[in-house]
């Protein structure tokens, strides 16, 4: 039963594949997800939420959750069941997610969860553009991947079609578009819309300064497909490839709003919190733990808000 909890959170934290954008700021909350298994109890009962949490000693605060009671809603907002690939609005205020096939919206205080209409079989992994009006998202295509959209944040208008066989969309606050396509990290110029190859890796997310992104390489021993691997840091040219700390099975990595914070998913471990540049230990910000008989729980997907 223990291997089954494993697995079950594994299977959450591959899938929270991230789309995210840091822009300048102060330090807000960081804000991450959240999932819960009652293990061995019956009826089984599984909560997903987004948490905020101050500090690492602080208690945590729920924005929203959703509690399964044997698979159906028993307590929380359930609009949404799933709360992956979080991302804030340049401003602060607005929080997009990963619902499991349709975007969502919360205000970062909270509140009701407002589901953008579908645009495809399988939207998802949102990031907003540096003038917070727009996001831009993944939709499924007709042979196994995703295309990126871009559409206004109150799900009016219509959708745009940006770029084929892309994932992983995140701006930077000079209007720069990068994106992942087979293992590799692109930009899209804002001008011309030309293409540029980056580096190999994946999950990247823009320095507040737009300077320099940070980045997964998946480790080669790995035999799944998964942004799972070493924290770099790299220039958009390419150039300065810098490896960030000694983790060896990180995802998810964000940059802090005054850019001098990384906070990543540990697989297995939770969310954690390093100061970029040195070589002490990364502190735990939220647990993941595993247990057959009492349930797991597993915290990823972190991310900052920006405060002006």
């Amino acid at each position: 039963m223990a291997r089954l909890a494993l697995l079950t959170v594994f299977a959450v934290l591959v899938l929270a594949s991230p789309a995210t954008a840091t822009f300048p700021g102060r330090n807000g909350v960081l804000v991450y997800s959240q999932s819960t298994s009652s293990g061995d109890q019956e009826p089984p009962r599984d909560t997903s939420a987004i948490l905020t949490q101050r500090s690492r000693s602080a208690d945590p605060r729920v924005l929203v959750k959703c509690e399964l009671a044997d698979g159906a809603p028993s307590s929380g907002d359930c609009t949404a069941r799933d709360f992956r690939s979080l991302s804030f609005s340049p401003d602060g205020r607005l929080i997009a997610f990963d619902s499991g096939e349709r975007i969502g919206i919360i205000a970062a205080g909270g509140g009701p969860v407002t589901l953008l209409p579908a645009v495809t079989s399988d939207d998802g992994d949102p990031a907003f553009t540096p003038n917070g009006k727009r996001i831009v998202f993944t939709g499924a295509n007709d042979h196994g991947s995703t295309d990126l959209y871009m559409r206004r944040v109150d799900g009016s208008g219509t959708p745009r079609m940006l770029i084929n066989d892309a994932g992983q969309p995140a701006f930077s606050v000079r209007g720069v578009l990068t994106y992942v396509r087979s293992g590799n990290v692109y930009l899209r110029l804002p001008k011309h819309g030309k293409r540029r190859w980056v580096t190999s890796g994946v999950s990247p997310d823009w320095s507040p300064d737009g300077k320099r992104l940070v980045i997964i390489r998946p480790r080669p021993s790995l035999t799944f497909d998964s942004p799972i691997g070493r924290i770099y840091t790299v220039r958009p040219g390419g150039h300065g490839l810098t490896r960030v700390g000694r983790e060896a099975y990180a995802s998810s990595p964000v940059w802090s709003p005054n850019g001098r914070l990384i906070a990543y998913d540990g697989f297995d471990l939770g969310v954690y919190v390093r100061v970029v540049g040195s070589q002490a230990q990364a502190k735990e910000w939220a647990p993941t733990q595993f247990s057959g008989e009492s349930g797991s729980i597993a915290s990823f997907s972190p991310v900052w808000r920006p405060l002006r």
